[in-house]
């Protein structure tokens, strides 16, 4: 009874765990309404700054890594605060979208002002 037991807890964990995954936990990193006292021409400037702390993160992890414990040690260091840069320009585009902003993407033009003649189209968000 005891092998049975031990083994159905054995197998639960991985079949949970994959479910855990396709949770978005991101928005336990955010205030809600974080952004929501920000005037539209403010949100870029707060994206800019949530999407340099990830690359400023992502290369600090990438550096650690290089070093034989260096996963165990980014993973502990700087997962939460990933996580909550990441988290951040969600809030941040889904203020603007909310309050009808427009893009808040880096080079699209403020809102309420058309693009210059002749201007190429600005490209569209990568992921």
């Amino acid at each position: 009874m005891r092998l049975l037991t031990a083994g159905l807890l054995a197998g639960a964990g991985p079949i949970l765990g994959g479910c855990a995954q396709n949770l978005d936990l991101g928005i336990l990193y955010a205030a809600p309404g974080k952004y929501d006292y920000l005037r539209c021409q403010d949100l870029p400037g707060r994206l800019a700054l949530a999407v340099a702390r990830e690359k400023q993160l992502n290369d600090l992890i990438a550096r650690a890594n290089q070093e034989p414990s260096g996963v165990a040690v980014s993973t502990a260091a700087y997962s939460a605060d990933l996580a909550q840069a990441r988290a951040e320009q969600k809030m941040v585009r889904q203020t603007a979208v909310d309050k009808n902003c427009g893009s808040v993407e880096a080079g699209a033009p403020p809102p309420g002002t058309a693009p210059a003649p002749g201007a190429a189209p600005p490209a569209p968000p990568s992921r």
